[in-house]
């Protein structure tokens, strides 16, 4: 079955890394994997931009953190956490009114594997 289906079907452990252990919240995984399917459809006006993608992956890095500090048992990281509830992410530069985004070359060039 592929990872489509398994997402439709609400079986989004099917196609989780099963070396993270169950050591992740759910609800990031929904978030990626939602956002996903909508990058792959077929017609360009149906996909979300790159700033919306980008903004779903700090949500879900936010709430991993969260999760982290919760499975740690640490309340300093939550206390944190309440108050950055967004992720700095220096390499990215979004202008005012301009939705040009800077990545690093070093991430967006293919790598051999």
């Amino acid at each position: 079955m592929g990872a489509k289906l398994h997402i439709e079907s609400g079986d989004i452990q099917g196609i989780i890394d099963p070396s993270l252990r169950n050591e992740y919240d759910i609800q990031s995984m929904w978030k990626i994997a939602e956002k996903a399917l909508m990058c792959v459809q077929p017609h360009g006006s149906m996909r979300p931009s790159i700033s919306d993608v980008i903004k779903e992956i700090q949500d879900a890095i936010s709430i991993e953190r969260g999760a982290e500090a919760v499975r740690e048992g640490s309340s300093d990281d939550i206390s944190r956490l309440s108050v950055h509830s967004s992720i700095n992410m220096s390499s990215l530069d979004f202008g005012a009114n301009d939705n040009s985004l800077s990545i690093d070359d070093s991430i967006s060039q293919p790598t051999a594997r």
